[in-house]
């Protein structure tokens, strides 16, 4: 029995304080926050034996999972020389950035992202992803990227190139101040954005 104690009280897996203060604010499942443990204390390269084998997950499992992660654009592969041999390598950059724009964002009530998702009703692709991305390292306000989402949601239209234009014209003539103000709100969801030139 203590030796199955112990099995359950060492320590081999680290993780940074940030790391663990900021995951929950991003769509990350489970098993997504598993395997990107075994990338930062195991192996920085895909060996699908090998995580069933630490992690307890089948291969499918394995590989699903890490799929979920290079579309969510959690996680990038790099090719590398190692030992004269052209290999793939994991690299968790992007995780780390998306959790220092959401540690630098960390006012907001709720994950830009994940208040997509909800209002969308639906996961977002890694396209959407990209974009939001875009939008975020634009300097864009979240203030503007909401009041665009929910735009398209009153109008009844969930297509990210629309909101899209609307984060586009709503920057370019510096709605985020009439935002901020709260005023004449009304006639910022009454322009007509459908019938706007393309």
């Amino acid at each position: 029995m203590s030796d199955l104690r112990k099995m359950f009280t060492s320590k081999d897996f680290v993780v940074n304080s940030n790391i663990i203060k900021c995951i929950s604010n991003i769509d990350i499942t489970l098993d997504e926050f598993l395997l990107i443990l075994y990338f930062i204390n195991v192996s920085e390269y895909l060996d699908a034996n090998n995580i069933s084998k630490t992690l307890g997950f089948d291969e499918q499992k394995a590989v699903d999972t890490f799929s979920s992660l290079l579309n969510k654009k959690y996680i990038e592969m790099n090719v590398v020389n190692k030992n004269g041999e052209v290999i793939e390598k994991v690299n968790l950059d992007p995780l780390y950035d998306r959790l220092a724009l959401n540690k630098k964002t960390e006012n907001n009530d709720v994950d830009i992202y994940a208040l997509f998702e909800k209002e969308l009703g639906r996961t977002l692709s890694s396209f959407e992803y990209e974009m939001i991305n875009k939008w975020l390292e634009s300097g864009i306000s979240d203030d503007i990227i909401k009041g665009a989402l929910k735009e398209a949601i009153l109008n009844d239209v969930r297509n990210f190139k629309y909101i899209d234009k609307i984060v586009y014209e709503w920057s370019k003539k510096g709605i985020k101040k009439h935002l901020k103000e709260d005023k004449n709100q009304e006639e910022l969801f009454d322009y007509d954005w459908l019938d706007e030139n393309e």
